[in-house]
């Protein structure tokens, strides 16, 4: 992992290193920033959270193209997105609960989860010649390890309120499992597709709730 690869540690949050890439907000990530999402009047905004890794960031691409700003603007919704890359379950459950902490009175209508590499920690180099690293964490998961702090995530997430989407390939890992999420199967690098694939469960959804 080259070094404008690893996250930081901006205020309450985990976020991308802004300091390689301007186009990030103050917290390190892709997106407005939070008072633009919000508003300085809390309460009166719809908006969505995303989380995940290099799955909703597309860093290789200009942010208009990318899934969370095309899912917004066609669903008129607001969002945040809380992506870091190569974060991991690790990342993504601290920026959910940091994000639920710091506004209880203004929560997401929906939270979106899209990641690659679950299993990955915040902070660790796996591209370092330090094999002992790719050693511990291969072992680890061996061990059950990941799948133990899967499982505590998902019992914790059973607790909310508010829908939640994952996002994956059909061979992806996923970050939760629990029958309260909502599995959208698609391919994660085509930000048009997976935009489709999520306005037609808008769609259906609309359609269910006004019969």
């Amino acid at each position: 992992m080259s070094e404008h690869l690893i996250p930081n540690i901006y205020d309450d949050y985990i976020g991308n290193d802004k300091e390689h890439h301007p186009t990030l907000n103050q917290l390190g990530h892709r997106c407005d920033d939070i008072t633009s999402v919000l508003g300085t009047d809390l309460g009166f905004k719809k908006y969505f959270i995303v989380l995940g890794d290099n799955a909703g960031l597309h860093m290789h691409k200009p942010v208009e193209e990318t899934w969370p700003y095309l899912y917004a603007k066609e669903s008129n919704n607001n969002y945040y997105n809380l992506c870091v890359i190569n974060g991991g379950l690790e990342a993504i459950k601290f920026n959910l609960f940091a994000w639920l902490k710091n506004h209880p009175n203004n929560l997401p209508k929906k939270i979106f989860i899209s990641c690659e590499w679950a299993n990955r920690f915040f902070h660790v180099d796996y591209d370092s010649p330090d094999h002992d690293i790719n050693r511990a964490s291969h072992l680890g998961d061996g061990a059950g390890y990941f799948l133990g702090r899967q499982k505590m995530f998902s019992l914790l997430v059973d607790l909310l309120d508010i829908p939640i989407y994952q996002i994956m390939r059909s061979t992806d890992v996923p970050v939760l499992v629990s029958d309260k999420i909502k599995n959208i199967i698609v391919d994660v690098d085509d930000d048009e597709t997976v935009t489709a694939a999520l306005l037609g469960d808008l769609r259906e959804s609309l359609r269910a709730t006004s019969v």
